[in-house]
């Protein structure tokens, strides 16, 4: 249900998407921001209550995902502007999995997912941005370290430019970037993906996952932290 309140909050100034799962049951899951996108949920990921009494979907990480087209998602195609993406977070590892994903992979578009390290769990959060249109240099990806398994996580990232950043728990995080840094991605005709590659056939996330927002903006590290602050408690962190 979206409040007549929900617009006047600074937070949500250019908000273009938000899914804060109130359906609790189903297999849409609705956008309350003002772009009204519709996700259809693919081979049921489940429904599953916390404590606190929220519902959050638990993908299985092998045919779980959910599904926008491209139609319905041009306001959505970054291309040299800013923008800002979060969700919280509990994953279980499972390679390389797809949190968010709106692109063609040495194409075009961005795409953001977890990958494993050496050591096990899930040690890098990656942003990448396709631009075929360079030639040669067909991607960039930059990434923050430290995200394990099965930890219940704020994830957030601000692109402005060529160096994005990536935020844990409203705290700004140490980058990695390409000697390019992030050029701009090229423009996509790409469904929106939650939990699998733009493919919808491989790189499942695994986990649960919880109300994912987009802003056509970067947020500031304050934003992030208020975020943060305020929905903490919902998953006892």
């Amino acid at each position: 249900m979206r409040h007549n309140s929900y617009d006047k909050l600074p937070i949500n100034t250019n908000i273009v998407l938000d899914l804060p799962h109130f359906e609790g049951s189903g297999a849409v899951l609705h956008d309350v921001s003002r772009s009204h996108h519709g996700i259809s949920l693919v081979h049921a990921p489940v429904w599953t209550a916390l404590g606190s009494g929220y519902q959050v979907l638990d993908y299985d990480g092998a045919n779980d995902y959910g599904d926008c087209p491209a139609a319905d998602t041009v306001n959505l195609n970054f291309t040299n502007g800013d923008y800002s993406i979060g969700a919280w977070v509990k994953f279980l590892d499972n390679g390389s999995d797809m949190i968010i994903d709106r692109e063609g992979v040495g194409i075009d578009g961005w795409g953001v997912y977890l990958f494993d390290n050496i050591l096990g769990g899930h040690g890098y959060l990656n942003l990448r941005h396709n631009h075929s249109s360079l030639g040669a240099d067909v991607s960039d990806n930059c990434y923050s370290e430290g995200w394990f398994e099965n930890n219940w996580y704020f994830m957030g990232i601000s692109r402005s430019g060529l160096y994005p950043v990536m935020y844990r728990n409203g705290v700004a995080l140490t980058m990695s970037y390409e000697v390019s840094g992030m050029q701009d991605p090229d423009s996509a005709v790409r469904d929106l993906c939650l939990g699998v590659r733009y493919t919808k056939n491989a790189n499942f996330y695994r986990g649960q996952m919880w109300r994912p927002r987009i802003w056509s903006r970067s947020l500031p590290e304050g934003e992030w932290n208020a975020i943060f602050e305020s929905e903490r408690a919902i998953f006892g962190v």
